[in-house]
């Protein structure tokens, strides 16, 4: 949920739905005594602008409009519609349970936003430090380099550094140092390691000689990077008992189960359709994805994912795009889904779709199945892919900006004039964006008679104009400051910038492989395992049910002496008088593309974090494939217990 929306909507409901908890002053004082410190700090570090009353009146509000729109639709369901007991008892426990589960959230969503907010905030630790133990090292004023990593980063934790310098400019603090040791403190309570780096950047300036200085801040930046690799390699480690849970409980026994449920009819439990909704298609995918959530809640931060700006030029018809390709999903999706009864109102050629229990090849369903991954994939795919592109080139060229770096680092302490630098090292990342940017930068040098600043910022000819990293424009940034300095010192610093951002690819890369046992189980799952149980199962449901059928029509048959009572008569009938084959397909098929989308999002999110565009284009990849396999076992398992029956 967006957080103005939230904002937006306690004020709304407050306006005009305050009568719920009667005397609004009294309620107040009551909310006052009642709320918990946890609830106020969640408040303050999210930055809601609200009171905690509001937020309850809102969590009223919304409870109160479920509860009376569920009844107002279970009341015309009813009246309409004649469900076994089994559904109607379904439908009145989520009429019970949706609004108050709401109320529930609303009411603590403070907490959970400001829980999802530090993950996500300390995910710009690494960054941040790295950039103020840089700029130390090329100048030791601690004022100056929080200024600059606030000034350089978009992260949210760069807000905060902000706060910092504006608190320090209207006195809320006497110096830099006791400021300094106030946001430690205040960060120390979500980051011990940001908190012990902090303070040993600090105690970098009291140090006696340059090289004892330069070992320290050192040091301040070592903490940050092993602290997050250590939280990282503990969280992997304690994923394997939670991924067996959601894998097992949450996935292969309800798949399991799709089998069983013809034969229940046997028992005298009679399933309808409404059953079979809101246990597959809502309860089931529900209670899958509030448990995956859970587990990505435990997650420490690591690196955040690159930000695109909206104003990057291959996304400004981006709106446009999008309109275009929901038409062309929402035309595809209905040609798709009414192909199986269009031939069926050609008489079914080739007997491709099934009319009866084993027949044919695929149910007339199966088409709806794959109109909504149609949908799905197109969309994806084609509003995302631009997103992709964006950030396979910007992690290319972070990727080689290290090597770059350390290259020009080596020529510049060597007496090289910047041009001539930049040249040779253009010339020896020859093939690279890098070293394409690089070439220009020393034709702006040599023909433009311009600052280096200018030959790399300019926004009418700079060489990085094209260039849309905020890593590397930063280290730039942090080069153009070093330049006033000796040919040797420039030079060293621009090395020791290089092995910084080595040292930060080289976490990210261990971190993803520690966590690389869990996204590739959860992505085969997704791919392979989940498809293959769902498809055969499905199968022997369908053969199960035939089963039971012939056995049902031979009882009929049998003398009177012979019969067992109604029971072999009735055994058949439980599933064919409520869920058709085509119907049952359907619901298990919505079940496999809600599965796969929650175990894409689990995986990601474990892998990058939040990463809308990443999550998006990986589902747009894997979904496709996911129901391909799925259609196929169907199709194959079909075909040979049809033998059987």
């Amino acid at each position: 949920m967006d957080q103005n929306f939230y904002c937006r909507a306690c004020c709304f409901s407050v306006k005009h739905f305050s009568w719920i908890v009667g005397d609004l002053d009294k309620y107040k004082k009551k909310s006052e005594k009642t709320v918990s410190k946890e609830f106020l700090d969640a408040m303050d570090f999210s930055g809601f602008d609200l009171e905690p009353w509001e937020t309850h009146i809102l969590s009223y509000a919304c409870s109160l409009f479920l509860f009376i729109l569920l009844i107002s639709l279970d009341i015309i369901i009813f009246n309409i519609f004649i469900y076994e007991r089994n559904s109607i008892i379904l439908i009145l426990f989520f009429t019970a349970v949706v609004p108050i589960a709401s109320m529930i959230y609303l009411s603590e969503y403070p907490k959970i936003h400001a829980k999802f907010l530090r993950i996500y905030t300390l995910g710009d630790i690494p960054e941040i430090q790295s950039y103020i133990v840089m700029s130390m090292k090329l100048v030791p004023n601690m004022e100056r380099a929080i200024i600059f990593a606030a000034d350089n980063s978009l992260r949210p934790l760069a807000k905060d550094l902000k706060k910092l310098v504006w608190d320090i400019h209207i006195r809320v603090y006497s110096n830099i140092d006791e400021a300094l040791i106030e946001f430690a403190d205040q960060w120390g309570k979500n980051s011990e390691y940001f908190k012990r780096s902090l303070h040993l950047v600090k105690s970098s300036n009291s140090e006696p000689d340059e090289a004892q200085r330069i070992m320290t801040l050192n040091k301040s930046l070592d903490i940050v990077l092993e602290g997050t690799k250590t939280l990282m390699d503990a969280f992997a480690a304690k994923l394997k008992t939670p991924t067996y849970v959601l894998y097992s409980i949450f996935i292969l026994i309800p798949l399991a189960l799709v089998a069983l449920i013809p034969a229940v009819s046997i028992v005298g439990v009679r399933m309808d359709t409404v059953t079979l909704v809101i246990i597959y298609d809502i309860g089931l995918p529900l209670f899958t994805l509030l448990y995956s959530e859970y587990i990505l809640l435990q997650r420490p931060a690591a690196f955040s994912p690159p930000n695109i700006s909206a104003g990057h030029p291959e996304l400004s018809n981006i709106a446009s795009i999008r309109k275009n390709i929901i038409i062309v999903t929402l035309i595809a999706g209905a040609a798709i889904g009414s192909s199986g009864y269009i031939l069926l109102d050609f008489y079914n050629p080739l007997n491709i779709i099934s009319t009866e229990a084993m027949g044919g090849l695929v149910l007339p369903t199966f088409p709806i199945v794959w109109a909504m991954t149609a949908m799905i994939t197109i969309y994806c795919l084609g509003v995302y892919m631009p997103y992709k592109k964006i950030r396979d080139d910007i992690k290319q060229i972070e990727n080689e900006f290290a090597d770059a770096m350390f290259i020009l680092g080596r020529r510049i302490s060597e007496g090289r004039s910047a041009e001539e630098a930049f040249v040779h090292t253009s010339e020896t990342m020859k093939g690279s964006k890098i070293g394409e940017a690089f070439a220009d930068i020393a034709k702006n040098l040599s023909s433009m008679r311009t600052t280096l600043h200018g030959a790399i910022f300019n926004e009418k000819y700079g060489a990085f104009k094209d260039i849309y990293s905020d890593r590397v424009h930063t280290i730039m940034k942090l080069l153009t400051r070093s330049v006033h300095r000796s040919h040797e010192a420039a030079g060293m610093a621009i090395i020791k910038i290089a092995d910084h951002l080595k040292e930060l690819q080289d976490v990210e890369t261990n971190i993803r492989r520690s966590l690389y046992d869990v996204t590739s189980t959860m992505g085969s799952t997704a791919i392979i395992f989940a498809p293959l149980i769902a498809g055969v199962t499905l199968a022997l449901s369908e053969v199960i049910q035939k089963i039971l059928l012939n056995i049902s029509k031979e009882s009929r048959n049998l003398p009177d002496e012979y019969n067992i009572g109604d029971f072999m008569t009735e055994a058949g009938t439980g599933m064919t008088q409520s869920v058709s084959p085509d119907i049952f397909l359907l619901v298990v098929g919505i079940y496999m593309v809600l599965l796969v989308i929650i175990l894409t999002r689990f995986a990601g999110g474990i892998e990058y974090g939040d990463d809308r565009p990443q999550f998006m284009y990986d589902l747009g990849q894997r979904l496709p494939v996911s129901i391909m396999v799925f259609t196929v076992t169907t199709i194959v398992s079909r075909v040979i217990f049809r033998s059987m029956v």
